[in-house]
């Protein structure tokens, strides 16, 4: 079965006075908002979609959705309808889970262009959870333990911790470079200067704010390791430039929530951030201070950083496919002399 085809089916659901109703907000019988955002997108998307999906499945949630309502919400059996059609959409033609995200605070990975959900309130072996395609929390904290683990065994019990960190606040990988392997290039920041993002001489976070390459260099040469990290958001498409800036302004949240955590754990550690740093609407270089010099992350191209170069080095992906892209940030800690000989 196309896409198209099992849209044309979920529109065939409702009658063209249900669909008015829906689309006034002024329905006779209880809809979730969230479900009416779902149907009503697919009214204006349905056109565009292309691929197929799995007919099978689909009459498989459309039976068991039916059924387990029928049980749970006898009272309003003219309901139904809306809410089969919502999981329709949600798991078979925009391949999401079927709660809404502000209701489940799913942990969202982008692996060669495609969204992977983690949920921490699936129920094993729930009817309903059984049906989502989001995937058990324990699998997430099963390959996070591996990966803190296997960082233990190569480069020692702080990296580890460090990694640990990163994980739980929200970034998909991360890798760990001994200082003395990193390459500072002056072509990198000869690049900040000829200012190609337009952030060159406006912030803190960046050329000439950060100081030389040489001043960046002994900065970061009094750490024993940097640990990158990095997170990938899903786009429209390669021209969605709104997508891009939101998808930035995640990141640098996440940046911060990595900051409070490691401030408690590992004062000493400095983060590295991507780019520029767009806390303020106006930053205060060079007039004043920086209004939350706590919160202040330094441009990883701003220390002369070949950011795919890193990547590589690190055993990180710089790019995760088609309609994606790719945010990357570091932490230095540990004291010189102490880097441990990878495997």
């Amino acid at each position: 079965m196309t896409k198209r085809e099992l849209a044309d089916r979920i529109l065939a659901m409702l009658d063209t006075r249900e669909w008015e109703e829906l689309e006034s907000g002024s329905t006779r019988v209880p809809v979730n908002p969230y479900n009416r955002e779902v149907l009503l997108r697919l009214r204006e998307t349905a056109d565009e979609l292309t691929g197929d999906t799995d007919g099978e499945r689909a009459g498989e949630i459309e039976e068991k959705v039916r059924r387990l309502l029928d049980g749970m919400w006898p009272e309003e059996p003219d309901a139904h309808k809306y809410v089969v059609a919502a999981c329709l959409i949600l798991t078979l033609l925009e391949e999401k889970p079927m709660h809404p995200p502000a209701s489940v605070k799913y942990h969202t990975e982008v692996r060669e262009g495609k969204a992977v959900y983690y949920c921490p309130a699936r129920v094993p072996d729930g009817p309903v959870c059984a049906l989502c395609l989001a995937r058990p929390w324990d699998e997430l904290e099963e390959r996070r333990r591996e990966a803190v683990s296997t960082t233990e065994e190569t480069y020692g019990p702080l990296s580890a911790a460090v990694q640990k960190e990163i994980l739980e606040a929200g970034f998909g990988e991360s890798g760990v470079i001994p200082v003395p392997e990193l390459r500072f290039r002056e072509e990198v920041r000869k690049c900040c200067e000829e200012n190609r993002c337009g952030a060159y001489g406006t912030s803190w976070a960046c050329p000439p704010a950060v100081g030389t390459l040489e001043e960046c260099r002994s900065r970061t040469e009094g750490y024993a390791y940097l640990q990158l990290f990095s997170r990938a958001f899903l786009l429209e498409d390669s021209m969605d430039f709104d997508g891009m800036k939101n998808a930035m302004a995640d990141f640098k949240q996440t940046v911060s929530r990595l900051g409070k955590r490691l401030r408690e754990v590992l004062p000493d550690a400095r983060i590295l951030s991507n780019e520029s740093c767009g806390r303020c609407a106006s930053c205060t270089y060079p007039d004043a201070p920086c209004r939350f010099p706590e919160e202040l992350y330094h441009s990883l191209e701003g220390y002369g950083f070949n950011v795919s170069e890193l990547a590589g080095q690190a055993g990180i992906r710089y790019m995760n496919g088609p309609s994606t892209v790719t945010f990357l940030g570091a932490v230095l800690y540990g004291s010189p002399g102490e880097e441990k000989e990878g495997t």
